[in-house]
């Protein structure tokens, strides 16, 4: 097995999001769609939240939802842990730049406000929109390795 060096080192900015705070935020997502259905569901939207106990459908689909947050949560956490090759990050930051942008289009039957009115946004809506506008953005960020320090090579053709 070859072991590859990176050109440079991931920095600790990225290193901080991507191995620290989205890993504990997505396992905060798992927690609540599985244990807290009812308040995850009111959260999300509370004129078609369940009155009473969450339909048995709906309380599969939210631990299944859970799950994949759970899922999100160890591969982030250790898959990125596992190395330091720029060209991984960026392929597995991709995919979850897709995400992201699905996430965003996810709330839209919310209505429109949900992207905007951050004074009517609740811990959810916080959590759905301008957090994930921020991951999707330092996503963009690290994949144009902004932030990156200059390399020996890049030094020398300057």
């Amino acid at each position: 097995m070859t072991k590859t060096t990176p050109s440079q080192p991931i920095p600790a900015l990225y290193r901080t999001i991507y191995l620290y705070i989205e890993p504990i935020s997505t396992f905060v997502g798992a927690v609540y769609a599985h244990h807290f259905q009812s308040t995850y569901l009111q959260l999300t939207h509370v004129g078609s939240a369940p009155i009473g106990p969450v339909p048995l459908g709906t309380s599969v689909v939210l631990t299944q939802l859970a799950n994949l947050y759970l899922l999100l949560c160890i591969n982030e956490a250790l898959v990125l842990r596992a190395t330091t090759d720029l060209k991984v990050w960026k392929t597995f930051l991709f995919g979850l730049l897709v995400a992201d942008l699905g996430h965003l289009y996810s709330v839209h039957p919310v209505g429109s406000w949900v992207y905007w009115r951050f004074w009517d946004w609740n811990s959810i809506d916080w959590g759905n929109v301008p957090f994930v506008y921020f991951l999707a953005i330092s996503r963009v960020l690290f994949m144009l390795e902004i932030g990156f320090g200059r390399t020996e090579v890049d030094k020398k053709d300057a």
